[in-house]
């Protein structure tokens, strides 16, 4: 009780310099929040396209019922494979005039069906690398049923690129918003710590331990970080809000957000007031040997 005490009434007489602190925090966490989002929404993307990623088996002549359902389980039962869809001469036709309108003219000069029945094979999400797309595909050639196999090569080897590519900027990023919040809130949190150097004094000259001495401060920074992790959640919400309605719907884990932002802050109010309570506190140890 005598630490929560403290802690609170440290932050009722030093209201100005809380409520900088928990600006800062404030800042330093929506930055985060928006870091977050942005994190969700990118793989949410990537998931996307790798969901589109699948392979294209052509037949070689149309077969018959019992012979095709007999190929698709065996297809089925291959590593890697999530499912596959049969798709006949008269499908194939309807799906490329639809998807180039203008080749329609061309078709119907032709008087007969040139496009080949096959199969669109979905591949399981750690099956949707290149080299494992490069694996299924091999495999399937063994089909004497099937002609030609064919999962767009370039299309996939560049997005892995992409993947790699944005995974790596987004730790990187990440870790700067990291250190970055946590030296800026560390260096505000001691400014907080430096208007009690009085208190801190008094507590060493009456012979109070170390810990007793650290844990209101401690205690203080962490109620500032959760505070401002929530205040930053509930602004990343409104935003949310305002833009589903009036612009773009996007990814925004709610629950998740909210825990994390103000988990995050706890754990930012604790370490930048415990490297600063215990700096300040060796000064006045310094400081009080000499008196």
């Amino acid at each position: 009780m005598f630490i929560i005490r403290e802690a609170l009434i440290g932050l009722y007489r030093n209201g100005i310099m809380t409520l900088i602190a928990i600006s800062i925090m404030f800042f330093s966490l929506f930055l985060f929040g928006l870091f977050l989002v942005g994190t969700f929404n990118l793989f949410g993307i990537i998931k996307v396209a790798r969901e589109k990623v699948e392979i294209n088996a052509f037949l070689r002549e149309a077969l018959q019922d019992g012979a095709r359902d007999e190929l698709i389980r065996k297809i089925e039962t291959m590593v890697g494979v999530k499912s596959v869809e049969y798709v006949s001469k008269e499908q194939a036709l309807e799906e490329f005039k639809r998807e180039i309108p203008n080749a329609t003219s061309l078709i119907e000069a032709l008087k007969t069906n040139p496009l080949p029945p096959s199969f669109k094979i979905k591949l399981k999400d750690a099956f949707t690398s290149p080299d494992k797309v490069e694996e299924v595909a091999s495999k399937l050639n063994i089909f004497s049923e099937i002609e030609t196999v064919e999962y767009g090569e370039t299309w996939i080897e560049r997005l892995d690129q992409v993947v790699r590519v944005l995974f790596v900027f987004d730790v990187l990023l990440g870790i700067v918003i990291s250190f970055a919040s946590v030296f800026v809130v560390s260096n505000t949190i001691r400014l907080t710590v430096l208007a009690r150097r009085q208190t801190i004094e008094v507590m060493k000259l009456v012979g109070a331990t170390e810990r007793t001495v650290q844990a209101p401060f401690i205690l203080a920074g962490m109620i500032e970080g959760g505070i401002a992790g929530a205040i930053s959640a509930g602004l990343l919400y409104l935003i949310y809000r305002l833009i589903t309605i009036f612009f773009v719907k996007y990814y925004f884990p709610t629950i998740p957000i909210f825990i994390g932002m103000f988990v995050f802050g706890l754990i930012l109010g604790f370490i930048g007031s415990k490297a600063s309570v215990k700096s300040t506190s060796m000064e006045v140890s310094f400081a009080t040997s000499y008196i």
